[in-house]
């Protein structure tokens, strides 16, 4: 029998959706200053609240230095850094799973991104000291220290996902942030073990998974959901972030800690593939890592999707 939409879907570790449809990350612009959320951000996610299956939060940023990504003010991105935050994120979950869907805390670090920092006269910090030609403001390496408390954060968001009452986290490791950055050629130059070689420039993703899994093993119901998202490439025409084969290389590294699902950002849709490929990003990492029996891949998909008729040739 051929696999439907309408399908339950049961993860690795027992939690089961309703459908194969999973609600991607969308920005809702509706945080308050300091990323509280709004009235208008848990309306938002309530009249969501049957859109699918797995329905996946805006990027939460989980440290202080982290964000926010955009204009600072209103609105302004919303945050999971604090225990403050803590009475908006279970507002948030309770109006995401009201309809019996599973609701998913993206959790993220802006790292150069983090705009609002420097609107608001503070420092902007990064993997390297780079003068990035996109950029109108300067970025400030980040210290040993401060990656491991960054680490640290990404835990702590997670504890809170958790007393929030949400039934997972995805960690946002595409789209140029924090996480990204470290895993790019492009924008990690440093010379200890945070850079350099691959395995290097693996280390702080690899890091983060493995916070936010020991945190999940203590804190979380064993049906506790843990997504990955990643860009399988990072390419600027001749400039190189990483290619392909790297991303299959720390996702190989990222499923040793049995994650639920890897989550690919892809601009193009489903069917965007690497140049001379006849073959999809999808497909590659699914022919790569045979993760089919274990895994819900979730692709993101930016509005392209039209037809169902469309929609039900995609599923693998």
């Amino acid at each position: 029998m051929s696999n439907q939409l309408t399908d339950h879907v049961t993860l690795r570790h027992g939690a089961t959706l309703n459908n194969r449809i999973v609600m991607s990350p969308m920005q809702t612009h509706s945080g308050l200053k300091g990323g509280f959320a709004s009235d208008d951000t848990i309306q938002y996610y309530s009249a969501r609240s049957q859109a699918a299956g797995m329905l996946i939060t805006e990027f939460h940023y989980v440290s202080e230095n982290g964000g926010p990504a955009y204009v600072p003010g209103y609105p302004e991105q919303l945050g999971a850094y604090s225990d403050a935050h803590l009475e908006g994120l279970r507002k948030t979950a309770q109006a995401l799973k009201k309809d019996g869907n599973k609701a998913i805390l993206q959790i993220h670090h802006a790292g150069r991104a983090a705009v609002g920092r420097h609107v608001n006269g503070l420092d902007v910090v990064a993997p390297s000291a780079i003068d990035f030609s996109f950029l109108d403001y300067p970025v400030r390496e980040l210290t040993l220290t401060e990656i491991d408390d960054i680490i640290l954060d990404f835990g702590k968001a997670t504890k809170r996902a958790i007393d929030a009452g949400f039934d997972g986290v995805e960690i946002h490791g595409a789209n140029h942030y924090l996480i990204q950055q470290f895993f790019s050629k492009l924008s990690n130059l440093r010379t200890d073990k945070w850079g350099g070689s691959l395995e290097n420039r693996m280390a702080f993703p690899l890091a983060v998974v493995k916070e936010v899994k020991a945190i999940v093993d203590e804190y979380a119901p064993k049906d506790f959901i843990i997504g990955y998202r990643i860009s399988p490439e990072e390419l600027h025409g001749k400039n190189v972030g990483y290619d392909y084969k790297e991303a299959l290389s720390l996702i190989s590294e990222v499923i040793k800690y049995e994650l639920d699902y890897i989550h690919l950002s892809l601009w193009a849709g489903y069917n965007s593939k690497p140049e001379n490929s006849e073959k999809s990003y999808a497909e590659l990492l699914e022919k790569s890592l045979m993760i089919k029996q274990n895994f819900l891949l979730s692709v993101v998909f930016l509005g392209r999707i039209q037809l169902l008729m469309r929609l039900k040739t995609m599923l693998i």
